[in-house]
């Protein structure tokens, strides 16, 4: 969902923004020597050089900031901000709203970093018999001893899909595809003897 507004924004790129509290929260991947940060005393010295790598209207970096932090519920502090549960501390009135974990970003130094949209795994692959996870051929007819687990099996996600979830369905269709291809073995050795 995110990644597909990124792509929908010019130069399908947007920008990542923190303040010098939540900058501790950041990720190892965004450490200084893995991306470029960029750094502002305000916000709007901070949109001025994200206009450098294509930030295309500073005026609306910033006014989307304040929106943001003006949307920032309990910001009074009488909600505890805690990211081990679900602590309500969310946003009103804005078009993607956050349910939790949402922190005003007003403590400058400001840091932003660049991102655009990537592809995780793709949606579609190859069709499969649910039951045995064999993949069925142009003809609608199960392929001998083919196999599809994980994310190559198609159908199972349209728009988006939950964190995880390639590991579910690698679990359940593995285990769908080993029982067939261990029947397989079994039978070829068989008639080996």
């Amino acid at each position: 969902m995110i990644g597909g507004r990124i792509l929908g924004q010019p130069r399908q790129i947007a920008f990542q923004v923190w303040d010098a509290w939540t900058v501790g929260l950041m990720r190892e991947e965004y450490r200084g020597e893995i991306v470029r940060r960029i750094e502002g005393a305000s916000l709007e010295e901070l949109a001025g050089k994200c206009v450098e790598v294509g930030l295309v209207d500073p005026g609306r970096f910033v006014e989307c900031g304040r929106e943001y932090n003006a949307s920032v519920e309990d910001a009074d502090g009488q909600k505890r901000w805690d990211p081990a549960v679900k602590d309500g501390l969310g946003t009103t009135g804005l078009a993607i709203p956050k349910s939790n974990w949402a922190l005003p970003i007003d403590n400058p130094p400001f840091l932003a970093i660049q991102v655009t949209a990537g592809i995780t795994f793709t949606f579609d692959g190859l069709a499969v018999n649910p039951e045995t996870a064999a993949v069925i051929s142009e003809t609608n007819k199960e392929i001998p001893g083919l196999y599809c687990v994980g994310e190559i099996l198609g159908g199972i996600f349209y728009d988006n899909y939950p964190g995880g979830s390639g590991l579910t369905s690698g679990t359940v269709f593995g285990r769908r595809a080993g029982r067939p291809a261990a029947e397989r073995v079994a039978s070829s050795r068989l008639e080996q003897l």
